[in-house]
């Protein structure tokens, strides 16, 4: 069946060649079409699935109280002070500020320093504090003394202020701190000391990272339109770091694309000295064009993994389209005969590349047990993709150099020349290790095993800051934010009952906010809540009596940010001081235990869901972190099983998979010798290894095979092999390592780091499947009831090839077909 299947593909390409391009060109067209339908899917649920408990509960969090923040630093210019940012001028060009950031629609809340003093100033008015302070004392009975106390020393402070004005500086230095000069607890959030002060804006809940651009626009525009007189200004956040990421990765990974293309059109100029020789990258079009319009059909979203998988398809498309062009040429040398030639070009090819093509493919599918949405997505891609370019492969360049030959035939003298240039530097390494077969399979086995020892120890990189150059604009922003702040990320907890202001709620709220901070001062910087703006004007902790006097003059920026409409929901916002994700992790884990056991844990009715960056970070961390191992072991599992069944004999099988395990080892002993961190695209490079090395090693194994079925020796086999597929084989694999160089010399460490791993990878399976397979293939040859190999009996994948020669009769052996 197999054998009529090529056959008809190569009678249809000889005969029928202008059809198929017509063919082609149309199916082309048709899935281009799909193309405008591809979207860019950038949402935090790609990170971490949508249908899982942080993501649902990160959703919700931020349909209560927004979404990611901006934060606008102020630093005091010389002679000012952060009391002056709440001057007439200053609070005039807030006011402005905020009015404008609603106005774009990308903002839940504005809170600036102008914000929060005239809230506090309310707060001081005569005629309302002692109102709170009687209810503190109806609540809190046994703390009356102390509360007349704290009421009595704040009066005086105020009378001694002066007019209750922003303009007056003695009363804003009474607004601001306490008695012992300490910036009062509730407005550290906006006025980190006498320097700074801060602008904290939250941008809309729910926003995919590419939408959160328009925000940060937004911030921007504002802060520059309206100057605040006496201070500079920095604005920065995470959103400002995830709208960099995501913007390099829809551009700059583009021109990464076509210089690496540029870098294979070099390679293949000079390596692949064939006619035609570029033929390849236009096959390679064809196919991209085709694969990102199915995608578009079947609704596969582009993310920020799997764009980045435009350089692997390039790649594996090259090499797919090089084998078949290169063999398609060395038939040509020895026949005229279009419809002999194709008919061994794919009665010897065609197989081998069908085996390399589902090999790849179950690799791939290996990815499907990642718990990360972009990796399962980046398989599928990679799949579809590898598909379309094996299809585009077998049927296009057949026919276009079939329209080619009769057109302008080759000239008889275009031979391939033995023991020349690249063809005798891969048959002197296929020769290698012949002499030192047993060193190298126990220098092997020590690969195999260290290597598999060290996968599960690698460092991954998931925070969005170390994915970016660090001596970028975005990094030196967010350095100096830290350098002014202390932070610059939040952890947020959604806290849920029947109504987050009763006083058993509002209380243990605050119990357990000013405990985790005073246990985690070195990671928590702050905190803020609403209960702490009640603890921070009465000095007892909040009920329900003090938070409904002061929820109907807080200004609704505030009010909205801790409080849901139904007071349902509560908000505990934590800044986090710079410290790495794992110890994000243990904080997080801390906090958690201390919810669950413990005179901190909840009252009755009451849920803590923690939320926000901090907590998607861990949660990708396990997610990654989670079956990458065993996503190695499946893949190999899978091309094992699928070679075996090709093969029919466990012995091909294994010495098949020789290279690609000793490929795999080598490849993670390179990456820990070197400390290289992986991050979510190449945490997931064992499958790809696998792919590649597969593929090398399947091309060597047809071709040994066939030498054998001519009567040629193994060691003729190896050479003759060696020369008739050496320069496809190395032209193939510096397309390959070429287009991953390229895309190593990135500034962005996340597509650099990618590019280097992937390269070496390539280098690695290249260098394997070459220098390894051959010797063990002429060793196992000397054992036929081991290996199978006999000269003249069953053909690749134990199928009989009956091979006509120039005149349809048998090649006789030894003959010499160039």
């Amino acid at each position: 069946m197999f054998a009529r299947f090529w056959r008809s593909v190569a009678a249809v390409s000889a005969n029928r060649y202008k059809l198929v391009v017509l063919l082609v060109a149309l199916v082309t067209i048709v899935l281009a079409a799909g193309a405008p339908r591809l979207r860019f899917d950038t949402s935090q649920d790609a990170l971490i699935g949508k249908d899982t408990t942080v993501a649902r509960e990160n959703r919700q969090y931020q349909r209560a109280f927004g979404g990611e923040t901006m934060l606008v630093l102020y630093t005091a210019k010389p002679g000012r002070t952060a009391a002056d940012l709440v001057d007439g001028r200053n609070r005039a060009a807030f006011r402005a500020m905020a009015a404008e950031l609603h106005r774009s629609g990308q903002v839940a809340a504005v809170i600036s320093p102008a914000t929060a003093a005239e809230f506090a100033k309310r707060q001081s008015d005569p005629a309302f504090a002692p109102k709170v302070f009687d209810a503190a004392k109806a609540d809190f009975p046994d703390r009356a003394g102390e509360l007349d106390r704290t009421l009595q020393t704040e009066t005086g402070r105020l009378l001694a202020a002066g007019e209750a004005s922003l303009d007056n500086p003695k009363y804003v230095d009474f607004l601001l701190h306490t008695a012992d000069g300490q910036v009062r607890s509730a407005l550290q959030s906006n006025f980190i000391d006498d320097r700074h002060g801060l602008m904290v804006v939250y941008l809309k809940g729910n926003l995919a990272i590419g939408d959160m651009g328009k925000g940060v626009d937004a911030v921007r525009s504002a802060v520059e339109r309206h100057p605040v007189e006496g201070f500079e200004p920095l604005t920065t956040g995470a959103p400002v770091l995830l709208t960099d990421i995501n913007d390099y990765l829809r551009g700059g990974i583009t021109q990464l694309g076509g210089l690496a293309v540029a870098v294979m059109l070099v390679v293949l100029w000079f390596v692949f000295r064939r006619r035609w020789r570029l033929l390849s990258l236009g096959l390679v079009a064809v196919g991209m064009v085709g694969t990102f319009g199915f995608m578009g059909w079947v609704g596969i979203p582009l993310t920020l993994v799997t764009i980045s998988g435009l350089p692997i398809l390039i790649g594996m498309g090259v090499d797919f389209a090089v084998q078949m062009h290169s063999r398609f040429e060395e038939e040509v040398d020895v026949d005229r005969d279009l419809g002999g030639v194709l008919s061994r070009v794919l009665a010897h090819l065609g197989p081998a590349l069908a085996v390399a093509l589902i090999a790849a493919m179950l690799g791939f599918v290996a990815l499907q047990l990642s718990r990360v949405p972009l990796i399962r997505q980046f398989g599928v891609m990679l799949d579809l993709g590898v598909a379309v370019m094996f299809l585009t492969v077998i049927f296009l360049p057949l026919a276009l150099l079939s329209w080619r030959e009769r057109a302008r035939p080759t000239p008889p003298d275009r031979h391939l020349q033995h023991g020349v240039g690249l063809e005798k530097v891969v048959g002197a390494l296929a020769f290698v290790g012949r002499r030192w077969l047993a060193p190298v399979a126990v220098i092997g086995v020590i690969v195999v095993v260290a290597g598999f020892a060290v996968e599960g120890r690698f460092t991954i990189q998931t925070d969005p800051e170390k994915w970016i150059p660090q001596d970028g604009s975005t990094v030196h922003s967010l350095e100096d934010l830290r350098a002014g702040t202390g932070y610059s990320t939040f952890l947020g907890l959604m806290v849920q009952a029947p109504d987050t202001t009763a006083t058993p709620v509002a209380t243990w709220m605050q119990r357990f906010a000013e405990t985790e901070a005073e246990k985690h001062s070195r990671e928590i910087v702050h905190f803020s809540s609403f209960g702490d703006i009640v603890t921070t004007l009465t000095g007892a902790p909040p009920s329900k009596g003090q938070i409904d006097l002061l929820l109907p003059i807080a200004p609704p920026d505030i009010r909205n940010t801790f409080l849901s409409t139904d007071h349902t929901k509560a908000n505990l916002v934590f800044p986090i001081a710079n410290i790495s994700l794992t110890q994000r992790g243990k904080l997080l884990d801390a906090m958690t235990s201390d919810l669950e056991t413990g005179d901190l844990k909840p009252p009755p009715g009451v849920s803590v869901t923690p939320s926000g960056l901090v907590v998607v970070g861990v949660a990708l961390v396990d997610a990654l972190e989670a079956n990458r191992v065993a996503m190695t072991f499946v893949a190999l599992g899978l091309v094992a099983v699928w070679l075996l069944i090709f093969f029919r004999r466990i012995t091909k099988m294994v010495l098949t998979l020789i290279p690609v395990l000793i490929s795999v080892g080598m490849s993670s002993l390179v990456v820990y010798a070197t400390g290289l961190e992986l991050s979510p695209l190449t945490a997931v490079s064992g499958p790809l290894v696998i792919a590649v090395c597969t593929e090398f090693a399947v091309l060597i194994m047809s071709r040994y095979v066939e030498e054998r079925e001519r009567g040629r020796t193994p060691e003729l086999a190896v050479r003759e092999g060696a020369v008739r597929i050496g320069r496809a084989y190395v032209a193939s694999g510096f397309t390959l390592i070429g287009g991953f160089a390229v895309i190593a010399t990135s500034a962005f460490p996340l597509l650099r780091d990618f590019g280097i791993i992937v390269a070496l990878n390539v280098v690695v399976a290249l260098v394997c499947a070459l220098v390894v397979l051959p010797p063990i293939l002429m060793w196992a040859d000397e054992h036929p009831r081991i290996s199978g190999f006999e000269p003249g009996g069953e053909g690749f994948g134990g199928r009989h090839v009956h091979e006509p020669g120039p005149a349809g009769g048998v090649e006789p052996e030894g003959a010499d077909r160039a």
